[in-house]
């Protein structure tokens, strides 16, 4: 059973935002990377906010998904420039480069680019955000609290669906409660002791309530 069995997330309504939370290294970002490739991601816009990897590396990741070329398809916000320290930082027609991962306003600014984009082009989109964990090392709970409540509204109105990371081990219990509220649902994942992936959910209602192999293997 594929990712697209287990979590469906086509069946979700129409502007819902999802939080991926769990440990580190338990494949949160190959996760968010498939639930954003389900259905037919050549039809509509994809917008990638990267805080780890790099816009290439990430459009690699995406390719590996979709087993092919997301094109203008798919933009990326960049937000590693000042973590890698070098490399080529200008903008483009589908990458936007942002300092640090505390920049929020150039994060805001870079997504608010690319919705406006396929909105223009007649499509719909969807917003992938990985990792909340690493732009709270760079900023503070409220503001990034204030930040979620302006992204996951911007999807809400657009009818986009948006799709959160968190590693919850690096975030206190109470910061993880908060962080939770402006989602409809939450997708819980854990490795298993065979070295597998599994996933659970709560809130809308997709995908399993008890604890069900991921398909990510």
């Amino acid at each position: 059973m594929g990712v697209a069995e287990s979590l469906p997330i086509d069946e979700l309504s129409a502007g819902s935002n999802v939080l991926v939370t769990g440990p580190v290294m338990t494949g949160k970002r190959r996760l968010m990377h498939a639930l954003l490739a389900q259905g037919k991601p050549h039809e509509r816009g994809t917008i990638a906010i990267t805080t780890r990897k790099s816009a290439a590396q990430t459009v690699r990741d995406f390719e590996r998904v979709t087993q092919s070329s997301p094109g203008d398809r798919l933009s990326v916000v960049d937000c590693t420039g000042a973590v890698r320290g070098f490399g080529d930082t200008r903008d483009s027609a589908t990458v936007s480069y942002v300092s640090t991962p505390g920049e929020l306003t150039g994060i805001g600014i870079g997504v608010t680019k690319f919705m406006r984009r396929y909105y223009d082009e007649g499509l719909t989109a969807r917003l992938g955000l990985h990792s909340l964990s690493t732009m709270l090392m760079y900023s503070d709970l409220r503001r990034i609290f204030q930040f979620l409540h302006v992204m996951t509204g911007r999807i809400r109105n657009s009818e986009s669906v948006g799709v959160f990371a968190l590693d919850d081990t690096m975030v206190d219990d109470a910061s993880v409660d908060v962080l939770m509220q402006p989602f409809d649902a939450v997708v819980e994942v854990r490795d298993t002791p065979a070295g597998t992936q599994e996933l659970r959910t709560r809130g809308a209602s997709i995908g399993p309530r008890a604890w069900t192999p991921s398909g990510l293997d």
